[in-house]
């Protein structure tokens, strides 16, 4: 039996319900989280849910299109070699790294019954091509719950002063290491979904002790990146102040994991 991550807004919950029972009714294990978001432990279990799923298929409206959550999930995904696979309930702009997955698109059909009929069928048939994935490759996916920092603040007059003349040039939103591994090196985020960690898997990998394997990650919200701890050991500090939910940055913004590494966020204008 497959197991099935579907991504989707909460606002479409009843037609995600209907895709769930339909592929139940094919014997497949599909997955939805049931918690409400954002929340404080939803992550993790989001996470392990991607790394064990055979498959993963994003349900595509407005609502989910422009869902900053929606959007970390797929990447992950992705990122990962898991196949992906786009349901359109409502016409939207789709992302353009989506554009290579197979798409089933119920405007299409003038008989609803007629799309569920043809999805299943070449969702079947798909499915038959992939591997599935042993209990053990699925307990292997689900990783240790990170303990929950509780560092008090760090005082904004104690963080030491880097400098500040060292800065990007080309346009764009950059993370540069200001103390730490990698001194000086910048990063252009330039995905809407940029992990930062110890592990090489990362997008910007630090390797210190101070940095947790997935430490944080940044999330592409219109205009604004915004930070999420993700559940570090030693924590993330935005200017001074314990992370504990997720925040918009702005340009200057200083970035500290546990209590050796600095990073700033800065941007840089078209000129």
């Amino acid at each position: 039996m497959k197991n099935i991550f579907l991504s989707y807004s909460r606002k479409n919950i009843k037609r995600v319900e209907e895709l769930r029972q339909a592929l139940i009714g094919q014997s497949y294990r599909p997955w939805i989280d049931p918690n409400p978001r954002p929340g404080q432990d939803w992550r993790y279990d989001v996470d392990d849910a991607i790394r064990s799923a055979d498959a993963m298929i994003v349900v595509i409206t407005p609502d989910s299109a422009n869902s900053i959550y929606v959007t970390y999930e797929w990447s992950y995904a992705l990122g990962l070699g898991i196949p992906v696979y786009v349901v359109i309930f409502q016409a939207a702009q789709i992302h353009p790294r989506l554009n290579a997955s197979e798409k089933f698109d119920t405007a299409a059909w003038t008989d609803e019954n007629h799309f569920w009929d043809y999805f299943l069928r070449e969702f079947n048939r798909l499915m038959d091509q992939l591997p599935t994935k042993s209990p053990e490759q699925v307990a292997a996916a689900i990783r240790p719950k990170p303990a929950t920092a509780t560092l008090p603040p760090y005082p904004q007059s104690q963080i030491p002063a880097y400098d500040k003349s060292l800065m990007p040039s080309t346009p764009g939103y950059w993370i540069v290491i200001r103390r730490g591994p990698k001194l000086n090196e910048m990063y252009r985020l330039d995905k809407d979904v940029v992990t930062l960690g110890r592990d090489q898997a990362n997008d910007i990998s630090i390797n210190d002790g101070e940095v947790s394997r997935y430490h944080l990650r940044l999330v592409r919200q219109g205009d604004l990146y915004m930070l999420e701890d993700l559940g570090s050991t030693n924590g993330t500090q935005l200017n001074g102040i314990q992370v504990s939910e997720i925040k918009p940055l702005k340009d200057g913004d200083t970035i500290m994991l546990g209590d050796a590494i600095i990073l700033s966020y800065d941007l840089v204008y078209n000129t």
